[in-house]
């Protein structure tokens, strides 16, 4: 095959460059590619361009970086399976971490409701659909007054995340980013005063109006997720996250957590492109098309992937990845228990979350179970707002 190089941007990287291929090409001629020991990131990088990492490298191999002075183990889980962004790269092998690196909220209970123009001080209510959590769903329309005027550009949460509605406050925030309210209110039974309208199951984004799933527990939309954001910045914490939507608010760990890529050691970051992956949405919460195409350099791993079955009829995720199944327990892809995939951290199993979401509750994200199993019916258990654990994935493309 051809070998080209996907850039010279000057005669020092040529040089190197071309050393490393020297030195690759001997190898091969002396020992056999299946020998070959790559000793930097760069030679690993190399051996992908050239189409011999499918020689070198085996499923299971581990790699190990340093971020912040601590090792990360990758594990590698698939080669030439994923596309590259850049259509001049031909070859990928995909590494996830061999365990959770971290536990964080995938997403934080969002707003209900936004404004561009700001609101008056005054009376409002809204109501909630009456088909809607029936048991805790108990006023006909919920009044409240607020005191101070709401800015342009501020949002209106409802902390209902159990028991009684009624019983739950209406906060106003400024803006998305300020995590401390304007005012906190208690509702009433009442139609005084401005309707904002009624909160649905499906997203009323021409009202300004929110899924009431997100609103009690956030938002499965990885595209627009806050654990997407931390996947792939290089900041430090408090500059992590910003709000991707009018009713976006602030995750719990946006003020306490780096960026997945701060800290990660500079030459393992310079071989990792962008890979192009589609991820299932919530259809029947946010109406448009089933899916998201996007390009990232880390990235949740998607139910199809692990040797799950399809998340929604007619949407590829992505093919299985290798490893999740040859050394699988299932004899068909599924979502019953399997030991191959358990992750771990600190020394106990854990549960770790994927991409997917359930196609039609716009809370629930899928997660791994400290089984091995999928869960996917757990619809009060596996909400965005709670905490998992997160095995990363990212492609060296050549």
């Amino acid at each position: 095959m051809a070998y080209q190089w996907p850039y010279i941007p000057n005669d020092e990287m040529y040089n190197e460059k071309m050393d490393t291929r020297n030195e690759i090409l001997r190898a091969w001629a002396e020992k056999g590619a299946g020998k070959i020991v790559p000793n930097s990131w760069n030679h690993v990088q190399e051996l992908v361009h050239a189409g011999l990492h499918n020689k070198v490298f085996h499923i299971k191999d581990k790699l190990t970086c340093q971020k912040s002075g601590n090792n990360i183990d990758w594990v590698v889980i698939g080669k030439d399976i994923d596309t590259p962004s850049d259509n001049q790269y031909s070859h990928t092998m995909t590494l996830q971490t061999q365990d959770c690196i971290e536990n964080l909220q995938f997403d934080a209970p969002e707003a209900f409701y936004y404004t561009d123009e700001g609101l008056a001080a005054g009376t409002y209510y809204f109501t909630i659909d009456s088909t809607y959590d029936t048991l805790n769903n108990d006023l006909s329309a919920y009044q409240f007054t607020l005191s101070q005027p709401l800015p342009a550009g501020g949002q209106l949460t409802f902390d209902w995340s159990s028991g009684k509605a009624s019983a739950a406050e209406v906060k106003s925030f400024a803006s998305a980013l300020n995590t401390a309210p304007l005012e906190t209110l208690s509702v009433t039974e009442g139609t005084n005063g401005i309707n904002l309208g009624e909160l649905k199951i499906a997203v009323q984004s021409s009202l300004k109006l929110n899924s009431i799933h997100r609103v009690r527990y956030g938002s499965n939309n990885y595209k627009e997720s806050a654990i997407r954001q931390w996947l792939n910045s290089n900041k430090t914490a408090g500059q992590v996250w910003t709000p991707q939507t009018g009713w976006d608010r602030p995750p719990s760990w946006a003020s306490t957590a780096n960026g997945l890529m701060y800290g990660i050691d500079a030459d393992f970051l310079s071989i990792i492109k962008k890979t192009h992956i589609t991820v299932a949405r919530a259809q029947t919460i946010e109406g448009g098309s089933d899916y998201d195409e996007i390009d990232d350099y880390f990235f949740l791993l998607s139910r199809p992937q692990v040797y799950g079955d399809t998340t929604v009829a007619g949407v590829d995720e992505g093919i299985v990845y290798s490893y999740f199944k040859d050394y699988s327990q299932l004899q068909n892809a599924g979502i019953g228990t399997d030991k191959n995939r358990i992750k771990i951290k600190n020394n106990l199993a854990t549960s770790w979350m994927l991409r997917s979401p359930h196609p039609s509750i716009g809370y629930y994200i899928l997660c791994v179970t400290t089984a091995g199993s999928i869960a996917v019916n757990k619809y009060y258990e596996n909400t965005a707002e709670r905490t998992y654990g997160i095995a990363p994935a990212c492609n060296i493309i050549g």
